[in-house]
């Protein structure tokens, strides 16, 4: 049987048994699941029917799950390559029963299906369950166990096992006891070990797991009974081709066949050739088809969050096709759809796209990945790396710490990566999340516990008289509160929640005003967090009057309907490939990602805020209506890959002009948006693109202080003229006294340059030096001057910002523009250490 005879065969067998065919999710996991990076099984998107806060389509349901493990503590990354069954991609193969079969039918249908359809021999067949855990107040799965017995597998291959056999994708939500298959490989596969079984070795290969999921693992290790007794099963696509086809390893069946042809022919090493080469071709074809699917969902490299999974596995990829001498890794993609584009045709639609970002990502890395090598080799004579060379490593040369880590592994290396992330952690706020991630699961409690979710009013009332459903603590003086009706917008779709309080009608007869600080979203249903102040917590049943604060709801609208506008506008002026990459929405701004691999030219920057203007003054009407997800596509909305949509959508139109999928707020017409201005264009990542701008009165504000700018700059011109008629006497040129360059940094110190001749002199340098970014510093009769210079490409760094951390050096302060920024101070003995400072936090920002 081929992996797409599987994969096709398996949902076919639980449709003819009454499931419903569920696509997968993609990748990225639902909003209101902040458990993970990405989805990890398959039973995640079924996390609300499980927990009854949603109804499922169906009480049996069958889905084929794009997985992805390579992130905190789900990875499976660094065995990747190493072992003959271990992928971070892969496809989980599943059916799940929502409160309607449990223990014994599930271990029926199973049996059923590998002995049956797959045809494998019950002779071969292992069954593992679990044996209680004391702490959990659980005993042995005696239900299961005479399950397998009634099916025909004997007490002695029946394994009792311990943590390995409660399931849990995460440190809190659905759990249960679970039980699984082994498929025995036969002696040939053995490890020798006289005591080896299911769990020890390969020998024994796990091909189906089956999770009698009936609780709820809540925090401080209490398990709560879920609704119902629920079932999700998970059957590893890749894995059980390999027992169908008698395979050695996943990489040897059928599934990777094209993609590791490819990498032999392409590298003219064989695959067997040696250790090397064999783990090499692994992790490319493995780590090829992650970032492929990646990208098609959005994600694109960066350092942060999916960003900075997506580049970890494209440069692991490039650094084994080095090894072997394999180039143009930007060819791998299109190897990868041929394999898998009939089973996953968004992976042809975006195959353009798919080649670009990779091609863009492997030409930067594979300029600092030689000389990256080179320090690397020259730590080879160390007992360990420390964490000082690691980070050189890092923001020197881009090398992911993960990548040192294996280099180092291979030649019998230590690496202080405790010590690596202390250093990290100075440039970088690694764990700014955590307290949302905390408020967001604990908030959670109150919607799983609720009958009844709150209805959103919010697209036509902003002040709605409801009452309060439910309420909890929220910590210190705030609360969760849950209303019948709420005109409050939840943060969702890149649009900021809204801000505004509750009105109650206090027993002393005075009004009582609760600020609402923000509002969490949780599927179709939401949460208040309220700030009570003085005030007693608000009990069920009180009645309120729920108002939005109209002035931060307006400007944010604008801002929403203006992105449409600048979706538009991109895709007129750059291309069709422009997708939407990432947005935030706020009332003081707007910043829209897209993607596209080059700067936008100063021309394509000044014709994409025409048209955006031209249509708000257009005055074009801005209609939004609720449609089936079909007809949506038959009228060409624009729909955000990556993104879950139901069966109905809701579309916001602007004339012929833009037309897109969106649950945010959004202006009655186009005039309401005001004068449209672009504030930056840069760079957010290889392939991607990121756009500032500002509307309304912001946007006034904006063009009113360039308007005073350019006065001051008319008058110290004027004064220019008048000093230039006044005969000088002849000053020494500027001279560089030291300087230093580390990738497009460069930094020097100078002599006889101070004010406008330094700030020359940067720009001079820049073009010369062929730097992104240049420091420099000059010492005259007793003054230190200081200036920092940054390409208009460099958006995520702001002059002014380093320009402050960098004067106490010299024993001063400065100021100035986010690219050109200017301090001034008297300790000329600092120069160096305010250079190299700037120069390393400059680096790290760009690595």
């Amino acid at each position: 049987m081929t992996t797409n005879e599987l994969r096709s065969t398996f949902q076919t067998f639980f449709e003819e048994r009454g499931h419903l065919r569920v696509p997968g999710h993609s990748l990225i996991p639902p909003a209101d699941d902040q458990t993970t990076l990405f989805i990890v099984a398959g039973m995640q998107q079924f996390k609300p029917y499980f927990l009854r806060t949603t109804a499922p389509p169906a009480n049996r349901v069958v889905s084929v799950q794009p997985c992805l493990r390579a992130g905190g503590k789900d990875t499976d990354l660094e065995d990747v390559g190493r072992t003959d069954r271990h992928n971070s991609f892969f496809e989980m193969m599943g059916n799940f029963s929502f409160g309607d079969y449990f223990k014994d039918e599930a271990v029926d249908l199973a049996w059923e299906w590998v002995t049956g359809i797959l045809g494998l021999e019950p002779a071969r067949l292992w069954a593992t369950v679990h044996e209680g855990d004391p702490t959990l107040e659980l005993g042995e799965d005696t239900i299961a166990i005479e399950a397998w017995k009634r099916v025909g597998i004997p007490e002695e291959r029946i394994v009792r096992l311990g943590k390995d056999n409660f399931w849990q994708a995460a440190d809190t939500g659905p759990c249960g006891q679970c039980s699984e298959i082994f498929y025995d490989r036969g002696e040939a596969r053995a490890c020798g070990d006289p005591n080896c079984g299911p769990g020890h070795c390969d020998r024994y290969m796990e091909i189906y797991n089956l999770v009698f999921m009936e609780y709820d693992l809540q925090p401080g290790n209490v398990l709560a009974k879920l609704p119902n007794q629920n079932v999700d099963t998970g059957m590893g696509l890749e894995r059980t081709a390999m027992v169908l086809q008698d395979a050695d390893s996943n990489y040897d069946t059928d599934g990777f066949g094209v993609i590791m042809d490819w990498i032999e022919q392409q590298s003219g090493v064989a695959y067997e050739d040696s250790e090397v080469s064999r783990r090499a071709h692994r992790v490319i074809a493995d780590h090829g088809r992650a970032v492929s699917f990646l990208i098609a969902e959005g994600v694109v490299p960066s350092n942060e969050g999916r960003g900075y999974i997506c580049r970890r596995l494209l440069r692991r990829a490039i650094q084994h096709a080095n090894r072997i001498g394999l180039d143009r890794v930007y060819r791998l993609p299109a190897v990868v759809i041929e394999q898998m584009g009939d089973a996953y045709p968004m992976l042809r639609e975006h195959a353009g796209e798919i080649e670009r970002v990779v091609r863009a990502e492997e030409e930067r890395f594979s300029e600092t990945l030689a000389r990256g090598l080179k320090v690397f080799d020259e730590l080879a004579d160390k007992d360990a790396i420390t964490a000082e060379d690691a980070f050189t490593l890092v923001a020197t040369y881009g090398f992911p710490i993960e990548l040192t880590q294996e280099l180092a592994e291979e030649r019998g290396q230590a690496v202080d990566v405790d010590g690596f992330r202390e250093l990290m952690a100075e440039h970088r706020d690694i764990s700014r999340a955590g307290g949302e991630s905390t408020t967001q699961q604990a908030a959670s409690q109150l919607v799983e516990a609720g009958r009844r979710a709150t209805e959103f009013v919010g697209y036509a009332q902003t002040d709605v008289l409801t009452a309060v459903l439910d309420a909890a603590p929220a910590g210190g003086t705030r609360q969760f509160v849950k209303l019948e009706q709420s005109p409050f917008y939840a943060s969702s779709g890149g649009q900021v929640s809204d801000k505004g309080y509750l009105h109650i009608d206090g027993d002393d007869g005075e009004d009582d005003r609760l600020e609402v600080v923000d509002v969490l979203k949780f599927g179709d249903d939401q949460v208040l967090v309220v700030e009570l102040d003085a005030h007693a917590p608000i009990e069920p049943g009180t009645r309120v009057e729920a108002i939005v604060n109209w002035g931060d709801r307006f400007p944010t609208q604008a801002n929403h309907t203006a992105t449409h506008l600048l979706h538009a506008a991109l895709r007129d002026v750059l291309g069709d490939h422009v997708k939407q990459a990432g947005s935030a929405v706020r009332p003081d701004k707007l910043r829209f990602d897209f993607s596209h691999t080059q700067p936008l030219t100063p021309e394509e920057k000044e014709r994409v805020e025409r048209i955006v203007n031209e249509k708000v003054f257009e005055a074009i009407p801005v209609r939004t209506f609720v449609t089936p997800i079909e007809e949506a596509r038959k009228l060409g909305a624009m729909m955000l890959f990556g993104e879950k949509y139901g069966q109905e959508v809701r579309v916001v139109e602007i004339d012929a002009f833009s037309k897109e999928l969106c649950g945010g707020t959004h202006v009655r017409s186009t005039a309401e948006i005001g004068p449209f201005l672009i504030l930056s264009e840069g760079s957010v990542g290889s392939g991607a693109r990121r756009i500032e701008a500002v509307t309304a009165g912001e946007a006034w504000t904006v063009l009113e202080g360039r308007s005073r700018e350019l006065d001051a700059v008319r008058a110290e011109l004027e004064q220019t003229r008048r000093e230039a008629k006044k005969p000088k006497e002849v000053a020494a040129g500027p001279d560089v006294v030291w300087h230093d360059k580390q990738g497009a940094v460069y930094v020097a110190e100078v002599r006889n340059a101070r004010g406008s001749a330094l700030r020359d002199l940067s720009d001079q340098l820049r073009q010369k030096e062929d730097a992104m970014a240049v420091v420099l510093a000059s010492a005259d009769e007793g003054k230190v001057a200081l200036v920092i210079n940054l390409d208009n490409s460099l958006a995520a760094l702001d002059a002014v910002a380093l320009v402050r951390e960098l004067g106490p050096l010299i024993g001063g302060g400065g100021g100035g523009r986010p690219t050109l920024a200017e301090a001034g101070g008297k300790n000329a003995d600092g120069i160096r250490e305010a250079l190299t400072a700037g120069r390393d936090k400059i680096v790290a920002a760009l690595a």
